[in-house]
């Protein structure tokens, strides 16, 4: 990895990737999808860049980003949805060379005001809809559905838990019976068989699903997750744009502090254990825009980061910390033992029960005796 960061004058933070940083990259017309490896996306290509100026923008972890041409891009051996390869050269004008960069005159503002004014493409809008719309059916069938049912119960989670966070399931059954357009449920045709968990944002309400396709009855989240790793199988997560956060539809509501943790199913073992349900946010991700609690949660003080176990889970509760403190926050770090017990909340849970909880019941006890 080759990343470095400049600030610009007015606080902005650049990010200065080397073009070789940009792994298994996929060309589409006149922009380059990317895993983002400032956030250290695996699930999406959330990192889209121009190839004639190299500025990119993750719309994951809304990092800004100039892509120096000083290697090439390794692209995805399969190409793209659009047919085309990246060039053999990384596909990058001379504009973002580092000659072209004079980081003091920069102004990424007025990229995200650009970014902002961009409205969403209707069939994202219509996706959105008609998640809305068949969202009472979808909570309907995660109560009664054997299959989903079997699914929470591997994961050792109550499907009460489930239901009164809005998590729902999206049935073939369901889908048939879905009251929205034909067009709609044309879109709606990739949920199905996902546990899909409701997110909020202040843009708006999202989804995020977890396919439970090629999922039996006795197998665990990693043999899960083994197997959809082949080629050809489908993705394990899929989002709505906007998407949000899972557990901020009600901000005005929440905690003066908040644990803040990485999947959905982590939040709701947090639940199972006992957590309120307006302490506890899950990022669905390792992304989070500090003024969505500044501006619309203006009463929360402390914030507890408790992500994954991993490499990705390290880098990101270091860079979170700083986000968070720098915007006022008290920030906690809740670091995950490395054992043999699982990476997340979710399998420590299944693996060990109650006793997977303690470390944060640990540092919600320390800080609460400093206070």
């Amino acid at each position: 990895m080759t990343i470095t960061q400049r600030q610009t004058r007015r606080g902005y933070v650049i990010h200065l990737v080397s073009s070789s940083d940009l792994v298994d990259a996929i060309q589409c017309g006149k922009r380059l999808r990317s895993y983002c490896p400032i956030h250290g996306s695996d699930h999406q290509r959330s990192l889209s860049i121009d190839l004639g100026t190299g500025w990119g923008f993750c719309h994951s972890c809304h990092a800004i980003v100039l892509v120096q041409p000083n290697a090439q891009v390794v692209t995805s051996s399969q190409g793209n949805r659009c047919g085309h390869r990246s060039t053999d050269r990384g596909g990058f004008g001379d504009r973002a060379s580092a000659e072209h960069l004079s980081v003091p005159s920069v102004r990424p503002y007025l990229l995200r005001r650009e970014r902002s004014a961009i409205p969403l493409p209707q069939w994202q809008q219509e996706e959105v809809g008609a998640l809305r719309a068949v969202a009472p059916l979808m909570r309907e069938e995660l109560a009664s559905s054997r299959r989903a049912q079997a699914y929470l119960a591997e994961r050792a989670l109550p499907p009460a838990i489930a239901l009164a966070s809005g998590v729902g399931y999206l049935s073939r059954a369901a889908w048939e019976q879905a009251p929205v357009s034909k067009e709609q449920q044309r879109l709606l045709k990739r949920w199905i068989g996902r546990i899909i968990f409701p997110l909020s944002s202040p843009t708006g309400h999202g989804f995020i699903g977890r396919t439970l396709l090629q999922w039996e009855p006795g197998m665990d989240e990693n043999a899960h997750k083994a197997l959809l790793d082949h080629l050809g199988a489908p993705r394990r997560w899929i989002k709505t744009n906007p998407a949000g956060w899972f557990g901020f539809d009600a901000p005005g509501c929440l905690d003066e502090q908040v644990v803040l943790v990485e999947g959905g199913f982590d939040r709701l073992v947090l639940l199972a254990a006992g957590l309120p349900a307006n302490a506890v946010i899950a990022l669905v991700g390792t992304s989070a825009r500090t003024a969505w609690l500044t501006q619309f949660a203006p009463q929360v003080k402390r914030v507890v980061l408790a992500l994954d176990a991993d490499d990705g889970g390290a880098v990101a509760m270091e860079r979170l910390a700083g986000e968070f403190r720098r915007a006022g926050f008290v920030v906690t770090l809740c670091p995950l033992p490395h054992d043999q017990w699982g990476k997340d909340w979710s399998e420590r849970w299944r693996r060990l029960g109650p006793q997977s909880i303690w470390p944060l019941y640990e540092t919600l006890t320390q800080h609460s005796t400093h206070r």
